[in-house]
């Protein structure tokens, strides 16, 4: 009884010893496209591998790690191999099979790993986008284009209130503004001083079109640029009223007017002003002289930003989002 006991314990040990994780015999062709084959070993495990080609043409076969298959631990060319491997590492492996030929090969795969008794690592999968393009083709994008323009820049005179009410002089002045349809922005930049050669001087140095223009080519939002630009210099106050043209004549004839607070400025000596939203395109400044005894000169420049489409040829490669389930180990 004790020597039957003995062998049946023996005969398990070898049949756990053995115990192998072994596949059943697989036909693949590689008419389509190549075949691979994904599985798992332990370290040290051996990997038993026969393949057989049954057409005239070679195979080429390659084993290696599933993430460094460009180290792979086998290569061979032949239409029938039998070997056995060791497996370097516990991780996950991949056969490849590759036909030289366009013609049809019809190949039998048998692949058995033998874990000693070790649990094979267990294998899952999970989903993973991959971002491909597609050959570029030449196609036609409309873009907005934008540029400044430069619609005035002019000094004028305003004398005193006194000489305006004793002398006949002119304390006010209307300087139309007509803006071009596909205005999106304007500006307008001022400077006042008493000294004529002052202003003359400091207009020479105006140049908003050209700052703001630097804006639009570097592709920076220019909605806020006026915080960032320097205003000219000015010595002396001036009053400036953005006027629709009823409001004008009525500023014109010294009446009582209503300007847009949002475009006007009073007791300034110079500035920047940004006249986002425009109530229509026909437009007055109304330049105003507050000081009683003296008279004031006064510089001025008004861009716009205009917006027109264009139509560009572009070659553009559409994306091409696909996915596939990626092979990880279970720890």
């Amino acid at each position: 009884m004790k020597q039957i006991v003995c062998f049946l314990t023996l005969l398990f040990c070898i049949n756990s010893i053995n115990a192998q994780q072994e596949q059943d015999t697989t036909i693949v062709s590689t008419k389509d496209k190549d075949y691979s084959l994904v599985f798992t070993a332990n370290k040290n495990d051996e990997i038993h591998l026969y393949i057989k080609s049954k057409g005239k043409e070679n195979v080429v076969y390659t084993l290696g790690k599933y993430y460094n298959d460009k180290e792979p631990i086998f290569k061979k060319l032949k239409k029938k191999e039998s070997l056995w491997l060791v497996a370097p590492e516990k991780d996950i492996y991949k056969l490849i099979i590759k036909s030289t030929s366009d013609k049809e090969s019809k190949i039998s795969i048998k692949l058995n790993v033998n874990s000693f008794n070790k649990e094979a690592p267990v294998i899952a999968y999970k989903e993973v986008a991959d971002t491909t393009y597609a050959t570029p083709e030449k196609t036609e994008t409309e873009i907005k284009k934008l540029k400044t323009v430069t619609l005035q820049q002019d000094n004028f005179y305003l004398n005193s209130k006194s000489n305006d009410l004793l002398k006949g002089g002119k304390s006010r002045v209307l300087v139309p503004i007509a803006l071009p349809e596909n205005t999106v922005s304007w500006y307008y930049a001022f400077t006042a001083s008493r000294e004529e050669k002052d202003i003359k001087n400091t207009i020479k140095s105006f140049g908003l079109a050209s700052t703001l223009s630097n804006y639009i080519d570097t592709e920076n939002s220019f909605s806020g640029a006026v915080e960032n630009l320097n205003p000219p210099p000015g010595a002396n106050i001036c009053d400036i009223y953005l006027l629709d043209e009823k409001n004008a004549l009525l500023f014109k004839n010294k009446e009582d007017y209503s300007p847009f607070l949002f475009g006007s400025r009073e007791n300034y000596k110079s500035g920047i002003v940004n006249v986002k939203n425009s109530p229509n395109n026909i437009l007055y400044l109304g330049l105003n002289n507050p000081d009683n005894i003296y008279g004031i000169h006064i510089g001025i420049e008004i861009i716009c930003i205009t917006e027109t489409q264009q139509t560009i040829e572009q070659l553009l490669s559409r994306p091409i989002i696909t996915t596939k389930k990626q092979p990880y180990l279970v720890e």
